[in-house]
């Protein structure tokens, strides 16, 4: 098409000329007659019709198509707008004619809580969309005062994964702050806002609740089960104890919870060697290193009756420390002292009196 088109321009040109050449001479010859005239001006008007058609034609044309062939698999009348997602140019395209760069920012998790002097960490992703990738630069702003950020890596080409670490300090301000993340690369700009809440060191573990059964034979294996809650800040590692009466009769330890969270735990009481009896039971979790609060470290179980079991004989002795056993036991004690101290005076009195009768009887 547009070589018809520069064909017919040169004809047209040339017939022109022709036109031209013809009328000067004949003008030179003769008068000129109105048929003569009339037929100048047409061919002239033919001609300059052709020729703005002709530029009309080409403006539009060069506006939408490119007129260069090309050979591979790539379109030649590609239009110029069309943008090439990709991280390079398809042959027989200049660069000129790809989108400019474009990319997107995305972060891992938008709200993180963070304890003084602690560092936690968050994955960000710069995603190429289309263009010819530039690097892309990473930076923050709006971090607290005692607080460091670092991104590794800080620069790269997308599409790319960074990770970003929040470190803080024991003077690191307590409360609540927004840091936003910039994404800077070829003459373009993204961002997104991390919210960052800071809170202060707490220790503080609690027995939330506790339940024991309430019967059980002697030498039997009792469950005491309890709940329990870290409501501090900071995961701990702990302990976790039950007392029968005041006697410890079960335990773990190397315990580990972390921050608001709740677990329950199991312990188990042989009661081989116990004293048939009521008993209290008490759970207890001894205070963690920096724990201000222990009102709610220890929670009672409830009571549990152990009963000799049918045909065994009673225990000498209890093996724990029932308080109900051991004011019996003391109260016997004291009566077998105190029968123990009469029959002594007795004997003595009557000791004494049979020396004062001998006495008397070897009398002249």
């Amino acid at each position: 098409m547009v070589r018809n088109i520069a064909s017919w321009r040169v004809f047209s040109e040339s017939l022109r000329r022709q036109i031209l050449h013809s009328w000067a001479l004949r003008l030179r010859v003769e008068l000129l007659s109105p048929k003569v005239s009339l037929f100048a001006c047409v061919l002239l008007a033919i001609s300059l019709f052709v020729t703005f058609d002709h530029g009309v034609i080409e403006q539009e044309l060069s506006g939408q198509f490119l007129p260069k062939p090309t050979t591979g698999s790539v379109d030649a009348n590609r239009p110029i707008s069309t943008c090439a997602p990709t991280n390079s140019v398809p042959k027989g395209h200049h660069g000129l004619g790809n989108c400019p760069l474009n990319f997107t920012l995305a972060l891992s998790q938008e709200s993180i809580i963070q304890v003084q002097g602690s560092s936690s960490l968050v994955q960000l992703s710069v995603t190429l969309v289309s263009g010819l990738a530039t690097p892309v630069t990473l930076t923050g702003q709006g971090v607290p005062a005692g607080t460091q950020i670092q991104f590794a890596p800080e620069s790269a080409r997308p599409s790319f994964s960074s990770t970003m670490t929040i470190t803080t300090s024991g003077s690191t301000l307590v409360g609540h702050f927004n840091i936003t993340i910039f994404a800077a690369g070829g003459g373009l700009v993204k961002s997104r806002v991390l919210s960052l809440m800071i809170v202060p060191i707490v220790h503080d573990m609690a027995v939330v609740s506790a339940t024991v059964q309430g019967t059980a034979t002697v030498g039997s294996t009792v469950s005491i089960n309890a709940t329990l809650g870290n409501y501090g800040s900071v995961s701990e590692e702990f302990e976790l104890q039950a007392y029968a009466n005041t006697s410890l009769v079960a335990e773990m330890s190397m315990l580990r919870l972390a921050p608001s969270a709740v677990d329950v735990g199991r312990l188990t009481w042989n009661t081989t060697g116990f004293s048939a009896g009521l008993y209290t039971v008490l759970v207890v979790v001894p205070p963690v290193q920096g724990e201000l609060n222990s009102l709610d470290n220890s929670r009672d179980a409830g009571k549990i009756l152990l009963t000799q079991a049918p045909g065994s004989t009673p225990s000498p002795s209890p093996a724990a420390s029932g308080g109900g056993q051991v004011f019996n036991y003391g109260r016997q004690l004291a009566i077998i002292a105190a029968i123990a101290e009469v029959a002594i005076v007795i004997l003595a009195v009557l000791r004494r009196k049979g020396k004062g009768r001998d006495q008397l009887e070897t009398r002249p």
